[in-house]
């Protein structure tokens, strides 16, 4: 009798003991929480994430929707957030005023790419005055840069009223509607404003002004207790902006693109991907005169007497490149 089922026996306890030996082999992955916002640079987090950059290296990350970086400062002050990719001016000035523990390790856009569009109505900038533009939230670097283009444009900051509408799609369809006059976008948005022949009166993007667009972002004392998830998060955020440049992965960078910005507009996707493929550098670059330009254009954090480098750690950045060399 025993020896009639021993070979049942090895069986069962064969196919009971395979699922337990697999996930004895499977190391679980550390969950990172990130916020981020529609727009530009932070299309390379998400590409990141959907094509398992970050997987590679032990982390599963979430990506959490929020609609300004002041709202994700917050978030991630009070640790309910274990990094965040999205613009970095609410950071500092977070910093400035006794938030101590931020840290920017690096940037997925170190240029503007942003242009200050105006609704038809619009003939020359002094019409601006009295009139309403559209941002993220106040605090967050549309507001900064809103307020960087108003000043090359003549206009003082006190003469127009800055609305809080939330991402550019949003902001698109409020000055495209004629609820507000003016606003500030990035591709793809910038390619609709420019089909529907309205006027661009600042375009960032053709020139070299330095200024840090997106995170990462984290905490000083994350870094302390859990440095090696930091350090990964970088490889897998590299590796996610690989992932976007190389043209055989086209098809799947743009499907990508087309659930972050929530279209199928291929033409835009396209354009988008050639645009951030030609102006954003190879791994997160973080400059300090990206830094220093982003406080020095800002009218408050200009006089709080910042040094841009206390608010950075480019140590990160550094072990990267240095990994780099070594894998060529």
């Amino acid at each position: 009798m025993n020896k009639a089922f021993s070979p049942i026996l090895i069986i069962v306890s064969a196919i009971l003991f395979v699922p337990s030996l697999t996930f004895a082999q499977t190391k679980a992955l550390r969950e990172v929480r990130v916020p981020y916002a529609l727009g530009g640079s932070t299309g390379f987090f998400w590409v990141a994430q959907r094509s398992g950059s970050f997987e590679k290296y032990g982390l599963k990350v979430l990506p959490i929707f929020m609609r300004g970086g002041r709202e994700a400062v917050q978030a991630l002050i009070s640790r309910d957030v274990t990094m965040l990719q999205q613009g970095s001016a609410g950071v500092i000035l977070a910093w400035a005023q006794g938030a101590k523990d931020l840290v920017v390790i690096g940037a997925t856009g170190n240029k503007l790419d942003y242009v200050f569009v105006s609704s038809s109505a619009i003939k020359k900038p002094a019409d601006l005055k009295g009139k309403r533009i559209a941002i993220s939230q106040l605090g967050a670097s549309t507001e900064f840069i809103a307020r960087l283009a108003l000043r090359q444009l003549g206009i003082n900051e006190k003469d127009v009223i800055l609305l809080g509408l939330g991402a550019q799609g949003e902001r698109w369809a409020a000055l495209a509607g004629g609820h507000v006059d003016a606003s500030v976008f990035q591709p793809p948005v910038t390619m609709r404003a420019r089909k529907a022949g309205l006027p661009v009166w600042v375009d960032f993007s053709k020139s070299d002004y330095e200024f840090v667009v997106a995170g990462p972002v984290t905490l000083r004392s994350f870094i302390k207790s859990d440095r090696e998830t930091v350090m990964n998060f970088m490889r897998g955020q590299a590796d996610g902006m690989d992932f976007y440049r190389d043209e055989r992965n086209k098809e799947a960078v743009l499907r990508y693109l087309g659930e972050f910005y929530k279209s199928n507009n291929t033409e835009e996707l396209e354009e988008t991907r050639r645009v951030y493929t030609q102006v954003t550098p190879g791994l997160p670059i973080v400059t300090l005169k990206a830094m220093d330009n982003m406080i020095s254009s800002d009218r408050m954090l200009s006089t709080m007497n910042i040094n841009g480098a206390d608010v950075m750690d480019l140590s990160f950045l550094k072990q990267l490149e240095e990994e780099r060399k070594v894998r060529k």
